[in-house]
């Protein structure tokens, strides 16, 4: 059984009356289903087209896709934050009395990337700040040095699935198969954290992981394979771990399927996420950082990031720890803990 919980006293039943929570945190997270163009997809054709290639078909799928401005979903954040008193718990939500969380993340794809850490590493530590590094372990070489200079950076390890082939969600067999495997790496690398690949999901089969959080939903994004979101910018209890959904646009969606030349839209979604006391959490890649100039536009972020006022830095591991450290059955509760039976 997994309960979904996500702050202050907020009666469940008050919400339910106006949204449909399997609209947000549930929907699309629990049981997604492959059609059959997907398995024909992941199974035959993405195996064998280039890169280059799978990037020129997703910009043109992309174009016809209706997308919020600057990805900016508020409905479920706004109502929420209209009930009386959750104003003043999210005020609270974070420690030392801050009034937002800044979390920077990447998912490593290949070696290429790999090798690009230190460097971007090193940008990072010019603005004082630290990142998770999620690893696939069963794709490509793992350099031992780099992985170690990352820990005694400060930085974190986190594992991104299996071999990153979009087959980890395809039967709940072959998860089950691969999840032994996955938990092996988490215990080799000391990762206290997962991402999917592809951002494929389900909560329900991932309470096998040995991690204390997960971060393979977001906000709001049109443009993942299973698209949607859970609507929600805070972290939020799903079963044994906390759940952390990314809440601003990919690198890769931005640079790539976008050909945004600029910041603006990250810059205007994390205005919006401090305005509601919002968890900022960042998803990029060094593999596509390192190329055509983003890595200019990816430390002119951090330059924006160091900004935030009254902000609390840290890694997804330390907001992780602090949720699961909250007294849940008082008065930080957040939305009155319901059984979902749909996940039993």
């Amino acid at each position: 059984m997994i309960v979904l919980s996500p702050f202050s006293k907020i009666n469940f039943q008050e919400i339910k009356k106006y949204f449909s929570i399997e609209k947000y945190l549930i929907d699309k997270n629990i049981n997604i289903k492959f059609s059959v163009k997907q398995k024909l997809y992941y199974n035959l054709i993405r195996p064998v087209i280039p890169l280059k290639f799978r990037q020129k078909i997703q910009h043109q799928f992309c174009a016809s896709i209706n997308c919020r401005k600057y990805f900016i979903n508020e409905e479920f954040v706004k109502f929420i934050y209209s009930i009386s008193n959750v104003a003043e718990s999210l005020e609270k939500l974070y420690p030392y009395g801050k009034k937002t969380s800044v979390i920077l993340t990447h998912d490593i794809e290949d070696e290429i990337g790999l090798k690009s850490v230190p460097k971007i590493i090193e940008i990072e530590q010019k603005y004082g700040l630290f990142s998770s590094w999620n690893i696939v372990p069963y794709k490509y070489k793992i350099d031992e040095g780099i992985v170690k200079y990352i820990q005694e950076t400060k930085n974190e390890i986190g594992i991104h699935g299996y071999n990153h082939d979009g087959k980890l969600y395809s039967s709940y067999n072959e998860f089950h198969k691969r999840v032994l495997k996955i938990n092996e790496a988490i215990k080799k690398y000391g990762a206290l954290g997962f991402r999917s690949p592809m951002m494929h999901r389900n909560l329900k089969w991932q309470q096998e992981l040995d991690v204390i959080y997960d971060s393979s939903t977001f906000d709001y994004d049109p443009y993942q394979p299973f698209p949607g979101g859970v609507g929600y910018i805070w972290p939020f209890i799903a079963g044994k771990f906390v759940e952390l959904p990314y809440t601003i646009p990919q690198d890769h969606t931005l640079f790539y399927e976008l050909k945004e030349k600029n910041i603006e839209i990250w810059k205007k979604k994390i205005d919006w996420l401090i305005k509601y006391n919002g968890m900022i959490l960042v998803l990029t890649h060094p593999d596509y950082l390192i190329e055509n100039g983003h890595l200019k536009l990816y430390e002119e972020l951090l330059s924006y990031l160091v900004e935030i006022s009254n902000a609390w830095y840290c890694l997804p591991k330390d907001i992780a720890q602090w949720w699961m450290q909250k007294d849940i059955s008082e008065s930080e509760k957040i939305i009155q803990s319901y059984d979902y039976s749909v996940m039993a």
